[in-house]
């Protein structure tokens, strides 16, 4: 068990079960639960009824361990991949629309999801999309090994909604397709430097 990885992605996660956090680290549960104790023992987490979140302590030390992954990365091949991955994102939030809000005629009313066709369309659309992102991630990985995880959950979200199960295309309470992509957008934010503030200030939110 990484423990800056865990510190990373407890500090995106905000708040996370042990289950959640395993998943996302491709680690055991019972090696995140021991990471977990470790952790509060160093006053940088705390447990809470909806899951364990990083103590002031831990944020700091999260945000150093995400330093150190930046400065292993030439600053304008970061720079250059956070290009592309908000070129996508702009394709994907527009998909993420289409699946939530439906034009018909001249109104949008939201999307029942009666129109299997149609839902299925729009996760034709994440399936090319995540082609694209696999070629970013594969590159990622390459420098920082932390972040292979996000290739295998993209994947299993995109399975999931191929077999019809609908919720895994963006449901927030799962590890949807979009779950993922937010929490992917947020740690390469931090890996390039910027906050989300000021992203939506530039116009590049969420």
């Amino acid at each position: 068990m990484q423990h800056d990885a865990m510190l990373v992605y407890l500090s995106i996660k905000g708040f996370a079960k042990p289950e959640a956090l395993a998943f996302a680290l491709d680690a055991e549960t019972a090696a995140v639960e021991r990471a977990l104790a470790a952790l509060e023992a160093a006053e940088h987490a705390e447990r809470t009824k909806i899951g364990w979140r990083l103590r002031e302590s831990g944020k700091a030390a999260a945000a150093q361990a995400l330093a150190d992954e930046r400065a292993r990365v030439a600053p304008g091949e970061m720079a250059a991949a956070y290009e592309r991955f908000t070129v996508l994102n702009e394709r994907f939030k527009s998909i993420v629309t289409a699946w939530q809000i439906r034009r018909i005629g001249d109104s949008d009313v939201p999307n029942d999801h009666t129109d299997a066709a149609y839902d299925a369309g729009i996760v034709s659309d994440i399936q090319a999309v995540d082609a694209e992102i696999a070629q970013l991630l594969g590159w990622l990985a390459e420098r920082i090994p932390r972040t292979a995880p996000y290739r295998r959950r993209f994947a299993r979200a995109l399975e999931n909604a191929q077999r019809g199960e609908s919720r895994f295309v963006a449901a927030p309470l799962i590890d949807s397709y979009h779950t993922v992509w937010f929490e992917l957008h947020e740690d390469l934010i931090r890996l390039s430097g910027t906050t989300r503030e000021a992203e939506a200030a530039a116009g590049r939110g969420a």
